[in-house]
């Protein structure tokens, strides 16, 4: 009978290994709640970009104006050229249909929605997909750049791809439950 303990021969680590452990290094910091505090910071500079943006469309009197009309209709026109084509006819229905004063109405307000979003850590994801969409129609209608809304738009698709624990740090939880309260009441109220 042997007494001692039989040592097995170490198994020689394969690129399967190797490459597993690559691949949950990589995905650590979008799976897991310690990398919270790093989702945290960036939400919170993204959201005062967004915040500066709205409140700034707001002292320049965007809500008694129409500054995108102006734009989207020389647009339109073709007097400002665009580097997707059909962007142009988009426009060109935007304007047709009268629908440019909303745009330049709701644009603040849009903007101050994913400061909240951000800042609060409740709906982050639809917030930073909405942001997405905002700043593509920026470049779009060369109004922005690649290099400013570019690394804002990275930083957004950072926080999607990290939607598990974007929201770790906020007040998401305290909303759910609070809407989950407000849901049985009212189920309550219709029986």
């Amino acid at each position: 009978m042997i007494t001692t303990p039989r040592r097995t021969a170490a198994r020689p680590q394969t690129f399967a290994d190797t490459l597993g452990r690559a691949r949950a290094a990589v995905a650590w910091p979008f799976t897991n709640r310690y990398a919270s505090p790093a989702w945290l910071a960036l939400r919170l500079y993204i959201g005062w970009i967004f915040l500066q943006f709205g409140w700034r469309k707001l002292e320049t009197g965007w809500l008694t104006s129409d500054p995108m009309g102006a734009v989207v209709a020389q647009i339109a026109k073709g007097n400002i050229p665009v580097p997707f084509a059909p962007f142009r006819d988009f426009c060109a229905f935007l304007v047709d249909a009268g629908l440019t004063p909303l745009i330049s109405h709701s644009m603040p307000f849009l903007e101050l929605a994913v400061a909240l979003s951000f800042f609060s850590g409740v709906l982050v994801v639809p917030a930073a997909l909405g942001a997405i969409v905002l700043l593509t129609t920026f470049m779009l209608s060369t109004i922005g750049t690649l290099a400013f809304e570019g690394r804002i738009m990275l930083g957004l698709a950072l926080l999607v791809l990290a939607h598990r624990v974007v929201g770790v740090i906020g007040f998401q939880e305290l909303a759910l439950r609070v809407l989950g309260v407000a849901v049985e009441r009212v189920k309550a109220l219709r029986c």
